[in-house]
């Protein structure tokens, strides 16, 4: 699949942007995923052009040249720019609805009076026949003359709402974006934060279980400090794949900031947790790093995990804190374990 494709039905576009993903080796990350969405339906004719080059030349594509394509034509900056257009176009669409719903009245003022007098002269008794067709002929012309303007103010209608919905679709990418890890293509910091204080408001107003996990990668400073940074991230891209690939759809699987990450579970038990929680810790036991480019083996990788359930009633910071200690437990009784804490 190396060129672009119109696709007309939205299931077909998902299958045909996963297909080719996994044809260029890359992890199906938001920012991935939107690029080759992109690429496939020929969004930007720029975006797409450059992908096409790249495939034909048979250059890598690896995750972060993805990346910088991704903040050159999708990030928050170039969002904003199509997104202040979309703006401009909606104010001119609202301008010539505004423009046409003028016309509009005036012109049916004006084919009011036309009918007022016509209904006068076609109720007057010494009408001619002559007169009744011209009054006749006057009406059809003034109608259809009417039934124009009409269109014209329903295709400005359709002209505005397809800017309202470009314009609303342009802020959800933005707010997308917004609440996205740049490197991991997982929830941010400010995205945990609102989904924290969302799935506690759920657990005081039902009752159910909340658990929350806080994970570390163990050793990541030596790790950058021997390898380099490219390299590092790389274990944060991995780190968060197993991660995610490990929960179900209801978790929130999030950066916390650096090395650490954090894992939401609403209707999750603390029992549930620890099981989970030794799950992920041997699922990302099992993996290794390796440089796809020479072929060196980086050795296996492990994290430490804290966890603990909410109380009802008590203050989120204090929730977390408690994780959070329970994952300095777990670092301090040697790593590449779990620790919860009721």
């Amino acid at each position: 699949m190396t060129a672009t494709t119109k696709i007309a039905n939205p299931r077909d576009i998902a299958h045909n942007v996963m297909t080719l993903i996994a044809e260029l080796n890359l992890q199906p990350t938001p920012q991935v995923y939107h690029v080759f969405y992109s690429y496939l339906t020929d969004e930007i004719p720029e975006l797409s052009q450059l992908i096409k080059v790249l495939i034909r030349n048979t250059q890598e594509l690896d995750e972060e040249t993805v990346f910088r394509i991704y903040h050159k034509f999708l990030g928050t900056h170039a969002l904003q720019q199509r997104l202040n257009m979309g703006v401009e176009g909606l104010q001119a669409a609202v301008e010539r609805v505004e423009e046409a719903v003028h016309s509009v009245l005036r012109e049916t003022e004006g084919f009011c009076e036309h009918l007022d007098n016509a209904s006068d002269q076609l109720s007057s008794d010494d009408i001619t026949l002559e007169v009744a067709r011209d009054v006749t002929r006057e009406l059809s012309s003034a109608t259809r003359d009417a039934h124009g303007r009409y269109s014209e103010f329903n295709g400005c209608l359709d002209e505005y709402h397809n800017e309202v919905r470009r314009v609303r679709s342009e802020l959800e990418l933005v707010r997308r974006d917004a609440l996205t890890d740049t490197l991991t293509g997982i929830a941010n910091r400010k995205n945990f934060d609102a989904s924290l204080r969302d799935a506690v408001t759920t657990t005081m107003e039902t009752g159910a279980p909340l658990s929350l996990l806080m994970i570390d990668i163990d050793h990541f400073k030596n790790f950058n400090d021997n390898h380099g940074h490219r390299a590092g991230d790389g274990v944060l891209k991995a780190v968060a794949r197993v991660l995610v690939n490990s929960t179900k759809g209801a978790d929130t699987v999030a950066r916390y900031g650096g090395e650490e990450f954090a894992v939401i579970l609403p209707d999750t038990t603390l029992e549930n947790a620890t099981k989970l929680a030794n799950k992920l810790r041997d699922n990302v036991s099992g993996q290794r790093i390796i440089n796809k480019k020479t072929g060196k083996d980086f050795g296996k990788l492990t994290v430490s995990i804290g966890l603990t359930s909410y109380k009802l009633g008590e203050n989120i910071l204090e929730f977390v804190d408690r994780a959070d200690g329970a994952l300095y437990q777990a670092k301090q009784e040697g790593r590449n374990t779990c620790i919860m804490i009721m």
